[in-house]
This record gives C-alpha cells, sequence and structure tokens, in this order.
C-alpha cells in the first residue's frame, strides 16, 4: 500500500514539474494588464471583484470568465489574495500581497518594481531558445543564434530588434535597483575612487546608485552604442559607446562590472580584462558583481547557480557562472589580485575586489 502512495506522489511531482510553465506566464499575463496596479489604485487595502478589475482593462467586452479563472490561478501562487473565499467565480474579490507589490509599476510606490524583468525573462524570443535547448546539447553551438530565426546571437538580436533591446534594457535596470541597495549597504571600496567606469553599464543605473551614495564620484558609463543611443541623462554620469572587447576603457581610478562577466568565456573575459588592465593604475580596482559558486555538498546556493547557469546556456554560447578558484585564475591571468570577496550569507551574488598587480 505504502508503495502506491509512493508511486502517487512521484506521479503528481512529475505532473507538476510539466505545469511548471504556466506560472510565468500567467504573472506575465498579469503584469501586461496591470491587474496589480489596478487594485493599488483603488486602495492599498482594497479588494476589488473580478468585475471591478475587467472594468479598468483596456477591453469593451473582456472575457470575465477567463479573467476570473486567471485571478484565481494567481492566488494559489501568492499573486493575489482571494478575500471573499465565501464567494466563487466571477463573484470572488482579490487583493493585493506583500508579493504582488513588487509587480507595481509606478516609480513613486514601488522604484524596484520587477515588472520589466519579467517582461523580459518571458519575451518569446527566449521562450523559443527555450523550446530548441536539446538542440544545445546534441550539436553546441549558439542556441539562441540557432532559434532566433534570423541568425542573430543574442547581443546583435537585441541591437536590431528596437522591442526588444528596450525590454532588455528596462529589465537590466529593473535587476540593478533591485540588488544595488545590498550591494552598497556591505561593500564600502568606493569610498576613496575619484573616477569610476562601468563596464557594460546599460542605462547607468548601478553607476548613478553608487554616485548617489558617494558624490564626489565622477562616473563613465561605457557601453554599446545602441545601449548608449536610449541611454538618459544622469547627474555626473559621462555616457560614452564603443566596443567593450575592441576599444579600451576609458582611463578611471577603479572600474565596476555587475553580471557582466558571467555572460562570456574566458577567453573573450581576458580579452576585456586586458582592456580594464590598460584603463586603471598601479594598484588601481577591478570591482566586480558576480556570482560566486559554492559546489559543496549541501550548499543552499545551488538552486539559485544552477538556475543562473541555465540561463546563459540557454542564450550566451560561452555564457556561465565561476567558482572562487575559477574567479581567482582569470583575474590573475589579467593583471589583476583579488583583495577581497563579500556578499551576504544565502545571497549568491557577491562582491570581487581585484587589484592591478
Amino acid at each position: 500500500m505504502e508503495s502506491v502512495k509512493d508511486e502517487v506522489a512521484l506521479r503528481a511531482s512529475a505532473i507538476s514539474l510539466a505545469f511548471s510553465l504556466e506560472n510565468p506566464f500567467l504573472l506575465r499575463c498579469a503584469l501586461r494588464l496591470k491587474i496589480p496596479d489596478i487594485i493599488w489604485k483603488a486602495g492599498p487595502d482594497v479588494s476589488l471583484s473580478v468585475q471591478q478589475i475587467a472594468a479598468q482593462l483596456p477591453s469593451e467586452d473582456p472575457d470575465l470568465g477567463a479573467l476570473s479563472r486567471i485571478l484565481s490561478y494567481l492566488s494559489t501562487m501568492g499573486v493575489l489574495q482571494a478575500v471573499k473565499a465565501e464567494e466563487e467565480g466571477i463573484n470572488m474579490e482579490y487583493a493585493l500581497t506583500n508579493l504582488s507589490k513588487i509587480y507595481l509599476t509606478s516609480e513613486d510606490i514601488n522604484p524596484r518594481s520587477l515588472v520589466p524583468f519579467v517582461l523580459l525573462q518571458t519575451h518569446p524570443a527566449y521562450v523559443t531558445a527555450w523550446a530548441n535547448i536539446h538542440e544545445r546539447v546534441l550539436h553546441g553551438g549558439d542556441n539562441f543564434k540557432k532559434s532566433s530565426g534570423n541568425g542573430k546571437d543574442f547581443w546583435s538580436f537585441a541591437g536590431s530588434d528596437p522591442e526588444f533591446n528596450a525590454i532588455f534594457n528596462a529589465g537590466m535596470v529593473a535587476v540593478t535597483k533591485a540588488t544595488m541597495a545590498d550591494i552598497l549597504a556591505i561593500y564600502d571600496g568606493f569610498k576613496d575612487i575619484n573616477t569610476l567606469v562601468d563596464m557594460g553599464g546599460g542605462h547607468g543605473a548601478a553607476l548613478s546608485l553608487i554616485i548617489d551614495a558617494y558624490p564626489h564620484i565622477q562616473g563613465i558609463n561605457f557601453d554599446l552604442p545602441q545601449v548608449i543611443a536610449t541611454a538618459p541623462t544622469l547627474p555626473r554620469v559621462q555616457h560614452i559607446s564603443g566596443s567593450l572587447f575592441e576599444t579600451v576603457a576609458p582611463s578611471a581610478d577603479a572600474i565596476f562590472m555587475k553580471n557582466f562577466l558571467h555572460s562570456w568565456n574566458d577567453e573573450d573575459c581576458i580579452k576585456l580584462l586586458n582592456n580594464c588592465y590598460q584603463s586603471v593604475p598601479q594598484k588601481g580596482k577591478l570591482i566586480l558583481s558576480e556570482a560566486v559558486l559554492d559546489l559543496t555538498e549541501g550548499s543552499d546556493m545551488t538552486e539559485s547557480a544552477n538556475v543562473l547557469d541555465a540561463l546563459m546556456l540557454n542564450s550566451l554560447p560561452g555564457g556561465g557562472e565561476r567558482t572562487r578558484k575559477q574567479w581567482t585564475e582569470l583575474l590573475q591571468a589579467s593583471g589583476f589580485s583579488i583583495s577581497k570577496i563579500v556578499g551576504r550569507k544565502g545571497i549568491l551574488t557577491k562582491i570581487i575586489e581585484a587589484i592591478k598587480c
């Protein structure tokens, strides 16, 4: 009898894995319809009925039944709270949860909204690549490029598709805002820097936050032309475009890179780091915000590390996460020596400070 129960449990787990695709796409649905925003605008502690939510949608004839079923599913995810359990279907009312407040879009209410990041991760270009990930195993190469339909790799695709480029940049800004507070709380190595270059800094969000904390710093945001073209004007930040691999970075006391080197293989990283080496003075700093894998048995970071590594596998052929030993060897090969690695316990991303030898 016990074996029958075990088999039922195993089958339930197997089916649950097969259905795990629903969560991100129903979340995407809620965010595209701005459902958390609709409820918030009615009042922070207010619940709305299906009909009241539907009335705020950009449609003259919304499908109440479909909306009701999606709202019900979102409540099982913890994104919404069903507050009138005695009611059913379209008579149910829904309120926000602490989780759903992360998905509010207003900068005034939630400056660290993750809406752009969700829309990025569920973008059709990513989804198509995931559907073909087995081809990476069978034949190797660039999975995203093979799946894109136009023969373009991830960066070329982003540079040629304005809609995807905008979503990607917004997604990166969202992640930056969510992580930079932790970085600035645990690392004070910016205090003795006067000029700082952010390599691959996107729209300059991270650099702007660093300068807000250390107003004496003059910042240079260095990224590809298609990224810099849409970067906003920021106080004490100069935007400069160029090829990150072929152009020597602007000279500065230190160079900062956040979640950038994990996109490239060791050979490409060394090319980039050699450019960094030429840009900083002797004893100049290289400050990296990157995942540092702990592969010891029982590490609570293994799942998070595998998620990040899979993202790289899907879209960037040379990308991947590295252990402390691998970071040490990579930086030494480029003329840098690690002086410290700091980070919060239980958080995969750390600050790696290295000094030009």
